[in-house]
């Protein structure tokens, strides 16, 4: 069965999701417990779910640009892709930090823990929109399939051209969308009681 290249982000996005809350837990557990070798497992993951989380951001762009939405899955998908930029901030981060510790300090752990909180929550945004509003689902009619190409059928030099295009077309459109206020709608409409 040929992979189209939105389908290669959920594909990927696993890895972040258990990397990150795996990391923080051996880190959480070493330290509460004094074990060496559990933080040890949380200081080499934590680099791994960075690097993994930006590997399934960049496929989330490419996947952005080749999917349709409207209305609510629109600001899902913002709000997606922003909580996306945030957690990719934060997990660098704390790769960098826990790169320069023997043990994980509290600041550290608290901060990995709402990062595990917040990868959580994006998943579930993710899922939304494609079990709830049938984003990426072509019998939703929810695929741009010019911006999709099948691979390997249509060949992966396509598709990759195709994902550079969208990656390009998805930077300028998070660009245009902040310059409008539009950050984390779902968030922001909630805020505002609406």
């Amino acid at each position: 069965m040929p992979m189209r290249v939105q389908e290669v982000h959920p594909a990927i996005a696993h890895f972040p999701v258990a990397l990150l809350p795996t990391a923080v837990v051996c880190d959480l557990v070493g330290r509460l417990t004094d074990n060496d070798a559990l933080m040890e497992t949380g200081r080499q993951l934590m680099p791994i779910a960075a690097a993994s989380a930006a590997a399934t951001g960049i496929a989330g762009f490419a996947a952005q640009e080749a999917v349709r939405t409207r209305d609510v899955s629109h600001d899902l998908l913002v709000t997606h892709r922003t909580l996306n930029i945030g957690l990719l901030a934060l997990s660098v981060g704390l790769a960098a930090i826990r790169a320069r510790s023997r043990r994980p300090s509290a600041g550290y752990l608290l901060a990995g823990l709402a990062g595990a909180a917040l990868v959580t929550y994006s998943g579930y945004l993710g899922g939304r929109m494609v079990y709830a509003h049938g984003v990426g689902v072509d019998p939703a009619d929810g695929i741009e399939h010019e911006r999709a190409p099948e691979m390997p059928r249509d060949g992966f030099g396509r598709a990759a051209r195709t994902a550079a295009g969208n990656i390009g077309q998805a930077i300028r459109h998070t660009a245009q969308d902040m310059a409008q206020g539009q950050i984390a709608p779902r968030i922001q409409d909630r805020a505002l009681g609406r």
